[in-house]
């Protein structure tokens, strides 16, 4: 059934929803890009899809449909072309404006499996419910639940552990 002109967006709504979001798109595209792939085209990518598919209805916020989208590009850059990484010999030294707390944060996030980073970085770092996290990863509110309780749990380990070693 073709859609009708109500259900789609304007070109200044979709430009307002695309400058109000771009910055958390591209930070989910930065952490979630293979090595060989620019975040910054991955992030062109899922606004061109968002602007193609005019499936968007101005309900919730915008955000959780540009992060599925943003999932699927990311999905689909990994299987296009998968490059082998390589780990630095080297460590990468943190930039005065970093606060080591915050750094720990980072670093025990980064160290988390994957599903269990991503439900993170969607709920806390996005600032997504939970049923819009449930949207993007395509599973149930419960199961999102299951995955932030138990990355919490790790994290909150991995922090006090870093306290008595620090």
């Amino acid at each position: 059934m073709p859609r009708s002109d109500q259900t789609r967006l304007s070109p200044d709504q979709a430009r307002r929803i695309a400058e109000e979001c771009y910055g958390e798109v591209l930070a989910y595209c930065r952490r979630h890009a293979l090595a060989g792939h620019e975040p910054a085209d991955l992030a062109q990518e899922v606004f061109l899809r968002f602007v193609r598919a005019q499936g968007y209805r101005d309900r919730g916020k915008p955000i959780a449909y540009l992060m599925r989208i943003a999932r699927s590009v990311c999905v689909d850059a990994s299987r296009e072309r998968q490059l082998e990484t390589v780990s630095l010999d080297f460590d990468v030294p943190a930039t005065d404006a970093e606060d080591e707390r915050g750094k720990g944060i980072g670093d025990a996030v980064a160290q988390l499996p994957g599903e269990l980073r991503e439900a993170i970085e969607l709920r806390y770092g996005s600032g997504l419910k939970v049923n819009e996290v449930a949207r993007v990863l395509g599973i149930s509110r419960f199961a999102v639940r299951r995955r932030i309780n138990r990355a919490l749990e790790l994290l909150k380990n991995k922090l006090e552990e870093d306290d008595l070693d620090g």
